[in-house]
């Protein structure tokens, strides 16, 4: 675990995922591309079956293709009926695609706060 009480679950060149505690969730840095696709959804079952809301940290993200996007709003459809994925640091631009195909209203997704630059 690191000094902010993360707990590393993928460590790649492009792509660098933490299990954080407080709030419950994950932070996600770096790229998230076909290449780490995988990774993400390996990372996503870790937090699978943990009840309550669940918070992904995208405020390091430098990109997310429209597969990782669906694979993010997918876990948050799936998660059990009264909870919550929230998706924190949503830079402006991703936020405007998930409002534009009307992903914003999928139950289940929680848009936090945007990317300060």
């Amino acid at each position: 675990m690191d000094a902010a009480g993360a707990e590393p679950l993928v460590r790649t060149a492009e792509l660098r995922i933490s299990r954080v505690r407080r709030p419950p969730g994950l932070r996600i840095e770096g790229v998230v591309d076909v290449h780490t696709h995988r990774h993400l959804r390996t990372a996503l079952d870790v937090i699978a079956d943990d009840e309550g809301d669940v918070q992904l940290d995208l405020s390091r993200l430098e990109f997310l293709d429209l597969g990782g996007l669906r694979m993010l709003i997918a876990f948050a459809r799936t998660r059990v009926a009264g909870s919550h994925v929230e998706l924190a640091g949503l830079a402006p631009h991703l936020r405007n695609v998930i409002a534009l195909v009307g992903w914003d209203a999928t139950p289940g997704l929680k848009l936090g706060g945007e990317r300060v630059n």
